[in-house]
């Protein structure tokens, strides 16, 4: 049987103690293997460095910054507040002094303003009278087509509130006269007649307005009584 060399391989013929091939004995143990060389394991790779946290917001809740802003809100608010309680006070001292100037007017001009009953007047002489003499007062209220004014108005302002007064007269009647202020006073207007006579009132938030209509028995036409109070 032939035999291998135990150290490099070669074949051997029986009965051969030395190699042929690299000399060694025939027969003697190999020498162990010398160890493969230590393969070192894989290191698993370093985790990267964390990223620095995020800088916190430079504005915080209490930085000056916000603080200066909270402030200056507070003082226009608080400037707003007080502007507003002022004009409330103003529109208070306004109203009361237009309710004491109404009081004033109608002691000192009493006229058909403020109520809706009309009084009859006593006939007057068959004389017709004459216009008394004084500057016309624009009422703001339209005047009634072809009407002549009688005499001066009378103005008075005090405060915010103002009262102006005319007279005018025509031929009429009061009827027509009461038809064209029923149409330019609007809606609103509250109408009282009585004994031949007619009162035309507008209540408004801006002021009143008062139109006493009635046969003027002295001159034979229609006399138009304007009476307006402004707030």
């Amino acid at each position: 049987m032939a035999q291998f060399c135990t150290k490099c391989g070669t074949p051997l013929p029986e009965g051969m103690k030395f190699c042929t091939g690299c000399g060694a004995t025939i027969g003697e143990p190999s020498a162990p293997a010398a160890p493969a060389p230590a393969v070192p394991a894989p290191t698993a790779p370093r985790p990267a460095p964390a990223a620095p946290a995020a800088a916190a917001p430079a504005a915080s809740s209490g930085s000056p910054i916000v603080k200066i802003i909270l402030i200056v809100l507070a003082v226009f608010i608080f400037l707003g507040l007080l502007s507003a309680g002022a004009c409330v006070y103003m529109l208070y001292r306004a109203k009361q002094n237009v309710n004491q100037f109404e009081k004033q007017v109608h002691a000192t001009f009493p006229m058909p303003a403020g109520t809706r009953e009309v009084h009859p007047q006593p006939v007057a002489p068959a004389v017709a009278p004459t216009p008394p003499a004084g500057p016309v007062v624009d009422t703001g209220v339209p005047t009634y087509p072809g009407a002549t004014p009688w005499g001066g108005g009378t103005q008075v302002t005090t405060g915010a509130a103002s009262l102006k007064a005319q007279e005018y007269t025509t031929s009429d009647s009061v009827d027509q006269v009461l038809a064209f202020y029923k149409d330019k006073l609007g809606p609103t207007a509250m109408v009282t007649q009585s004994g031949g006579q007619a009162v035309v009132q507008v209540l408004g938030a801006n002021g009143e307005i008062t139109v006493a209509i009635k046969p003027d028995s002295g001159s034979g036409k229609t006399k138009i009584s304007i009476n307006s109070i402004g707030k």
